[in-house]
C-alpha cells in the first residue's frame, strides 16, 4: 500500500516538477527543480493542429500530443503546474444579482453573462470565477476539450495536475500588490495582448478589476505607438481614465524597446520579469487560480 506512495515522492524529489504552457496552437513543457542527473532543466514544445480547436473536437488527439510533450521533457510521474494561454481564455466581469443568496445564483449570472457576450451557451466551456455575492467578480472560461485533454495527458504520464491557471490570472496574482493608483496590468502572451483595467483609488486595500480586454496582435508585431493607442482606445470605450503606468507581464519584443520605464511624458510602461515558479494562490481566489485542476467541472 505504501510502496506506490513512496515511489511517487521519490520521483518528485529527484525529478522536480513541470511547468506546462497550453495555447491554441502549441504546447510547451519545462521541467525544473530536479536533483542529481535530473538537475538540468529540459524543455519540449510541440505545435498543435488547427483542427483541434474546432467546437466539439474530441480531446483524445490533443491529450496524446500534450502527453508526448510531457514525456519529451522527462515529466512522467511529476507534479504539473499548467498555464492556459490568453488566446484560449475568455475573461469577463460578472455583476451578481442584488438578491443573490446561493452559489447557484452566482453561477446562473455568470452563464447569462457569457451567453450575452459571446452569443453561445457556456456548455462547451469550463467556467470558473472569483465568486463574490456583494461585488462584481472576474470569470474565466476555457474550451472544455482543452481542459479535459490536459487532465487525460497528465494522467497518462502518471503525474499530478497541481494547478491549471489562466495566464492573466497568474500574472495578476504575482503583481497585484505592486499596482499603485492609476495603473493597469497587461499580459503579452500567445499572440494576444490582455489588458486588466483596474478600479480603485490610491491607498485602496485591494485593487479591483473593472474589466479585462483581450486584443489579437496584428500579423506583424505592432509598434510601441500601437500599444499606447490601444490603451487609450480601451479607456475611452470603457469610460475610465487611461492609466499613467502600465505593468506588462511577458517577453519584451525588440520593437517595444522604446517603451522605457522612465518615460517623461504619456504612459509609463513597466516590464515585469515573469516568475519562474509555480503560481501563487492569492489575490484572485484559488477557485480561479487553481482553475479546477483536480476537481473536475465546477458548474
Amino acid at each position: 500500500m505504501l510502496e506506490p506512495i513512496r515511489e511517487r515522492f521519490t520521483a518528485i524529489r529527484l525529478g522536480g516538477h513541470c511547468r506546462l504552457d497550453l495555447a491554441r496552437r502549441a504546447v510547451s513543457v519545462h521541467r525544473v527543480g530536479g536533483s542529481g542527473k535530473l538537475a538540468a532543466p529540459r524543455v519540449a514544445e510541440l505545435p498543435l493542429p488547427e483542427r483541434l480547436e474546432r467546437p466539439g473536437a474530441a480531446p483524445d488527439e490533443l491529450a496524446a500530443l500534450i502527453a508526448s510533450a510531457l514525456d519529451a521533457a522527462g515529466g512522467a510521474r511529476l507534479p504539473v503546474h499548467a498555464t492556459f494561454g490568453d488566446d484560449l481564455v475568455r475573461y469577463f466581469i460578472v455583476t451578481p444579482p442584488s438578491n443573490a443568496a446561493r452559489m447557484q445564483d452566482l453561477r446562473a449570472a455568470a452563464n447569462v453573462r457569457f451567453q450575452a457576450l459571446y452569443g453561445e451557451p457556456a456548455s462547451a466551456w469550463q467556467l470558473v470565477a472569483d465568486w463574490q455575492a456583494g461585488t462584481p467578480f472576474l470569470a474565466c472560461a476555457v474550451p472544455a476539450s482543452f481542459h479535459r485533454a490536459l487532465q487525460l495527458a497528465v494522467k497518462a504520464q502518471r503525474g499530478c495536475l497541481v494547478s491549471a491557471t489562466p495566464n492573466f490570472v497568474a500574472a495578476w496574482n504575482r503583481w497585484r500588490r505592486q499596482l499603485g493608483a492609476d495603473a493597469w496590468l497587461a499580459t503579452l502572451d500567445s499572440g494576444v495582448l490582455t489588458l486588466g483595467l483596474v478600479a480603485g483609488s490610491a491607498g485602496a486595500a485591494r485593487p479591483r478589476l473593472a474589466a479585462v480586454r483581450t486584443l489579437a496582435l496584428p500579423g506583424e508585431l505592432p509598434t510601441a505607438a500601437w500599444l499606447r493607442e490601444q490603451v487609450a482606445r480601451i479607456a475611452l470605450l470603457d469610460n475610465v481614465p487611461a492609466p499613467s503606468v502600465l505593468h506588462l507581464d511577458g517577453r519584451q519584443p525588440d520593437a517595444w524597446q522604446a517603451l522605457s520605464p522612465h518615460a517623461r511624458e504619456g504612459m509609463t510602461v513597466h516590464w515585469c520579469e515573469s516568475a519562474n515558479a509555480a503560481p501563487r494562490f492569492e489575490g484572485i481566489r484559488a477557485s480561479v487560480a487553481a482553475f479546477i485542476a483536480a476537481r473536475g467541472a465546477m458548474r
